[in-house]
């Protein structure tokens, strides 16, 4: 365990290591319902795929169709790049790099060394998402088309008009859902509320308080 973290410690490692400390720190955060997890295919993301279809394809957009990095959440997408390019990094970094003299030379080829591994971890993580896609087509379709009316519980902190997440019960499975509430109604963790409208330009459900007479 402390050569691994010796090793993560050092140039050029040491990028990697950096970001894959926020992506966890990012991912625990959002685990305890303090920040909003965005687990829906990005909505503009999508929408620079279908204009780049139509005039050739170019920027982030035609960098993540080129490697089949779409239709995944790109927060989820960008995490597993950042593993994978660490893990890449870390075996370097254990095999290749102590060959180098060291000096400016060394530093220079590390620097390039971070930009190759990014670029050759973006197909590995192309084929590590294949199996996700249709999942999340499904709970995007499952979102939108049959979960207005149906009461869900609050996985959240809070709940506001631009933050929030909800369980429900879908076909046996609890899947977790963004949602947003007016801000007359005060909804925190381990509220029961209804969801009465689905808005597809924040791929998000309108929620209010379960009411009394159908509880």
């Amino acid at each position: 365990m402390e050569q691994l973290l010796s090793v993560a410690g050092q140039f050029p490692t040491a990028i990697y290591s950096t970001l894959l400390g926020i992506v966890v720190i990012y991912w625990l955060v959002g685990m305890l319902g303090i920040i909003d997890l965005d687990l829906t295919p990005e909505a503009d993301i999508e929408a620079d795929l279908d204009t780049d279809l139509s005039s050739g394809v170019g920027g982030l957009a035609g960098l993540l169709l080129t490697f089949g990095l779409s239709s995944v959440p790109f927060t989820l997408v960008l995490s597993i790049i950042i593993l994978v390019a660490w893990l890449i990094s870390i075996y370097l970094q254990i095999y290749v790099f102590p060959l180098l003299d060291g000096g400016w030379l060394s530093y220079l080829l590390g620097t390039l060394s971070t930009v190759v591994i990014f670029f050759i971890s973006l197909p590995i993580t192309g084929f590590l998402i294949r199996p996700l896609k249709g999942m999340f087509d499904s709970v995007e379709t499952t979102s939108s088309n049959n979960l207005v009316g149906r009461d869900a519980t609050i996985a959240t902190g809070k709940v506001t008009p631009s933050f929030g997440q909800a369980k429900v019960l879908n076909e046996g499975a609890e899947i977790l859902l963004d949602v947003r509430c007016d801000l007359e109604h005060s909804l925190s963790m381990g509220d029961k509320v209804l969801l009465i409208e689905y808005s597809k330009d924040s791929h998000s459900y309108i929620a209010v308080p379960f009411p009394e007479e159908l509880s």
